[in-house]
């Protein structure tokens, strides 16, 4: 397990590293890309976590075990072999992506905009009540306008966000093994990860 989780995470953590540099190529403003990093590596284990825990509440798939039957009599087969199906479990990956969408998505995106603040070295306090806003006429440097919060931040993120992963947790928890499904959404993560880099740089 743990040789699975760190896997994941170099692999997560390389993928921001690739967003964060194409953002930076993409826009004009440098985004935090140490933080960006760092913040993919204190975040991928317990998403890592999070997934199976999901899994071993709520099984995906229903195990059917029949009894081979004999092709010759028709009747069942000396030897005892079985056959193993698996079914989908729709009620449970419904339940599942719901959660992983509501909860989870609010718990990662409020960690976002909070931890990548933190890690640009802006007080813990400020991080957790409100953001600053940036001056577009202050070349981008922080102001003392308290104008945007956290809450404000966090609905627009997550409505952006769910135009791409309700559709990526759908085909994580019915085609993708769980021990795959965090590198998987950081494949998909790729692009929204670009997007993140960019937004962390107005």
């Amino acid at each position: 397990m743990q040789s699975a989780v760190v896997k994941a995470t170099l692999q997560a953590a390389f993928l921001s590293l690739c967003s964060a540099l194409v953002a930076a190529f993409l826009t004009p403003k440098n985004p935090p890309i140490v933080a960006l990093v760092i913040y993919t590596i204190l975040s991928t284990p317990p998403n890592f976590q999070w997934q199976q825990y999901l899994e071993r509440k709520l099984p995906g798939h229903h195990v059917e075990k029949r009894e081979a039957k004999n092709e010759v009599t028709g009747g069942k087969s000396a030897g005892g072999g079985v056959t193993i199906k698996k079914r989908l479990n729709v009620t449970n990956t419904i339940m599942k992506v719901v959660i992983d969408q509501t909860l989870g998505s609010v718990i990662n995106v409020a960690l976002h905009l909070g931890l990548v603040r933190a890690l640009q070295g802006i007080p813990l306090g400020e991080c957790l009540q409100v953001v600053k806003e940036r001056d577009a006429e202050s070349g981008g440097h922080l102001t003392e306008n308290w104008l945007i919060n956290i809450s404000q931040q966090t609905w627009p993120l997550m409505i952006a966000g769910y135009k791409l992963w309700p559709l990526v947790s759908l085909l994580n928890f019915t085609v993708i093994p769980v021990e795959q499904r965090t590198v998987v959404g950081s494949l998909f993560g790729l692009g929204w990860g670009v997007y993140l880099a960019m937004r962390s740089a107005r």
